[in-house]
């Protein structure tokens, strides 16, 4: 089954991660570093979550016509790379903030001045936004369908992160964030 598909298969049972979380699927959003660069990364298929720091507002896809810009913040894509190159193109290709605008995240991601990414190898895109969306404080889904056209599964891949919720995910604090453009 394809992981943005309808019926989404729940994340696979793990060992629970330091942090005490029991939620199943917690253990994804707790494996391996933030990357930022495209070397560091492996050709195999997997899924990703995708970390964006907007320090400013960002304009959506004209698929979005009428939804304001996004406001500055953290937000954090889910997606999948099963293709050539798996991980390193999908991700590498990713963390280019200049590329042609293909995908939805990709208006997103021109603007970012932060773009990092942890690896999820063999997970499911869909596991870890029910999971943020399940977590206390919730993530938010800012524009519904952002990034899921063709997942029944999820209300959204694209999701707004509080603070707080950026802090647990490892993410760096917002002024440092501004601090750091890339």
């Amino acid at each position: 089954m394809r992981d943005d598909a309808p019926g989404c298969p729940a994340p696979p049972p793990s060992t629970i991660p330091a942090t005490g979380d029991d939620r199943p699927g917690a253990p994804l959003l707790a494996a391996g570093p933030w990357i930022d660069a495209a070397a560091a990364l492996p050709a195999d298929p997997g899924a990703y979550l995708l970390a964006l720091w907007l320090a400013s507002p960002a304009p959506l896809p004209p698929r979005f016509a009428g939804h304001p810009p996004l406001p500055p913040g953290w937000y954090v894509y889910a997606g999948s790379a099963h293709g050539p190159g798996g991980l390193r193109a999908r991700v590498g290709r990713h963390l280019r903030p200049d590329k042609p605008r293909r995908w939805h995240v990709d208006w997103i991601t021109a603007v970012a001045t932060r773009r990092l990414a942890r690896l999820l190898p063999g997970g499911t895109e869909c596991a870890p936004v029910m999971v943020l969306l399940a977590h206390a404080p919730p993530a938010r889904v800012p524009v519904p369908g952002f990034g899921s056209s063709d997942c029944r599964a999820c209300p959204a891949h694209l999701l707004a992160l509080s603070d707080d919720l950026a802090a647990t995910l490892g993410l760096p604090s917002p002024v440092s964030s501004v601090l750091r453009l890339s």
